[in-house]
Order: C-alpha cells, then structure tokens, then sequence
C-alpha cells in the first residue's frame, strides 16, 4: 500500500553570521600600546583644555611647533636650509594666532597703550569668528614663488605641498582655539546671561573632541575586530566599511549624549545650542565623524604621496602629532563654521 502523505516542506531560513576577526599578537601589543599612550596624552593635555586661557594657548603653540616640523619631515627638505622652516613656522604661527594678535594690538591702541604691550593682552579678545588677512596669504604666496624661482630644492609640487599644510594646519589651529574661547566671548558680550565657569566654558571643546575621539576609537577597534570590507584601499589600505561605521555609531551617540545631559543640567555647551535645539545638536554630532573620515583620509593621501608611512614617531603607538590630530583639524575648522553660520542664522556674509 503506498503512503501519499505528504511530508511538510522545511523552511529555509537564513542568517547573518558576524564573526570577530582573528586577532594577531602584534595587532593586541599594538591596541595596548595605542591606549597607553592615549590616556598619557589626556592626562597632559586635559588640564589644560579645562584651565583655558594663556595655559591653552601654550598648548596650542607648542603643538603647532611640533606640527610644522612634521611638514617639512614630508617635503624630505634637511634642516640646513634653514628659511624655508623658519618662513612655513612663522606662516602656520600667523595663521593660528592671528585674531588673537590683532584683536590685543588693536585693544592697546584704543586704550592708548603701546600696541607691543603684552601684559595687557587677554586671550579671549575677540574669538567671535575664524578670519585670516589677506595680505598675510599674499605675503606667504610671494615667499613661497621666491623660493621656486631662486632654490632649486623647493619644486612646484614642494610648494604647492607646503601652502596646502600650511593653510590646512593654520586654519585649524585657529578654529580649535576659537571653539575654547568662543563661550568666553559670549560671555564678555554687555548684557549676556551666558555666565559660564572655568569647568563649563570648555564643554564645547569637550564635545567636539569627544566626537572626534569616539570616531577615532570607534573605527579602530570595530575594524579590528569587525573588518572585512575594505573603504578606500588606495589611501588607506587597513580602513574598513565596518569600522567607518562602527566609528560614526560611536561618535554621535556619545557626543550628543554628553550635548544634552550637560544642557539639560543647565550649562549648554553654547547659549543656543541648548537641549530646545536639539536638532543642531545633533547635526553638528552626524558631521563631526564624517569631518573626521575626510581630514584622516587627506592625510593618508597626502602620506601616500610622500611616500612616508608616518608624520613623525613622537607619540609611541600614534606616530607624529599630525597623525593624531588630522582629524581633530578638520572637525575643529568644520564645527566652527558651523557654530558660527548657525549663530548667524545660516548667513556667510560674516
């Protein structure tokens, strides 16, 4: 007798498998000598973000310095051609500190006090905006033309080189002072309500470094652990999807996480970036990672096209400052931009 019963069909069903990435003796050595390091850089460098004033501004100096050296590191040029670093340091220098030097001679002037008087400068004076003059661009324009013509060591592609890191470093420099320093201004503004102490005048810089910390630590170790999907090989052949993801995740739910709690505990980290605009809020924390990605991945074209592996070797596990800070750059110019349009209801005529 034949059995007609009919055996029910299976379903098939299937799954995503996430797997961890096996990791390598040297990757674990080189994600504890990463975090060591990181937390030894906080340590030396978070007094100071708090402290604020002259303190930040010596920080921001001796970085800058730093900075420039691992510029002409790229161009390969030796130190005994001493003009061509000591034109790129006073070109970065004048960029970065150049409201805070013309804002205070032009203080001393009002007040009838000798424009070089130092004692009477304030370090806040005037960081309502990031400007740079345009007779100091042409005077480094002409510097560097001077320098193709009659040295045979500086080519154009060396020139164009330094004029971009120069701007590049320069701007950003300046755009990470104005985000410690702009609360302090508004503060100083006649009739503000805005009073912030030393602690709640550095929650914007606080913020915008947490967004681009978070990225950073975000992608390196979703990446690591993750990482299948190469992002942009040509550049950055270790950069994944996954990370990039894992990055971005990481970076706008902790900073605007930190945005709201300390607004909502009654010291925005700006007088109109409180928890009622929530919404600027979060999208200065979706753009911050993604700032990020573009200032990482320039320099990792720009070391491409040098053909060095790193900026320089002074921080253990990190490489040079600029390594470090590359993507701290770019968001300080963009967050600044941003902070500024916004204060100015989305006009660019400022």
């Amino acid at each position: 007798m034949e059995n007609n019963e009919v055996k029910p069909k299976t379903k098939r069903t299937s799954t995503i498998k996430i797997s961890l990435n096996e990791i390598s003796e040297a990757t674990k050595k080189s994600m504890k000598t990463r975090t060591i390091t990181s937390i030894v850089l906080a340590i030396i460098a978070v007094p100071a973000l708090f402290l604020g004033g002259w303190y930040f501004l010596a920080l921001v100096f001796f970085v800058s310095i730093i900075a420039v050296f691992e510029i002409m590191r790229g161009t390969k040029i030796s130190k005994r051609y001493w003009y061509v670093y000591f034109l790129t340091i006073i070109s970065t220098l004048a960029l970065t500190f150049w409201i805070f030097i013309k804002n205070n001679v032009s203080a001393n002037i009002a007040a009838n006090h000798p424009w070089w008087d130092v004692s009477k400068w304030v370090v806040e004076n005037g960081f309502e905006s990031i400007q740079v003059s345009s007779f100091l661009l042409a005077t480094i324009l002409i510097g560097l033309f001077v320098l193709i013509v009659f040295d045979p060591h500086i080519s154009f592609s060396v020139a164009a080189y330094l004029f971009l890191l120069v701007l590049f470093a320069g701007f950003g420099f300046q755009a990470f002072l104005f985000l410690r320093l702009y609360p302090q201004y508004i503060a100083d503004i006649p009739e503000t309500t805005y009073n912030p102490t030393i602690i709640t005048s550095a929650f914007l810089i606080c913020y915008v470094s947490l967004g681009t910390t978070m990225n950073d630590i975000g992608a390196y170790f979703v990446g690591v652990l993750f990482g299948k999907n190469k992002m942009v090989p040509r550049i950055s052949p270790n950069k994944t999807w996954e990370g990039f993801f894992g990055g971005v995740l990481f970076s706008v739910l902790l900073s605007f996480l930190f945005a709201m709690i300390v607004a909502w505990a009654g010291h925005p980290v700006l007088p109109f970036l409180s928890h009622k605009e929530w919404y600027y809020l979060l999208l200065l924390s979706a753009i911050m990672p993604l700032a990020a990605n573009i200032g990482d991945l320039f320099f990792s074209a720009t070391k491409r096209h040098l053909e060095v592996k790193d900026y320089g070797s002074i921080i253990v596990g990190h490489g040079g400052i600029l390594d470090r800070i590359d993507s701290l750059l770019m968001v300080s110019m963009v967050t600044a931009m941003l902070i500024i349009l916004i204060n100015n209801g989305w006009s660019i005529l400022v």
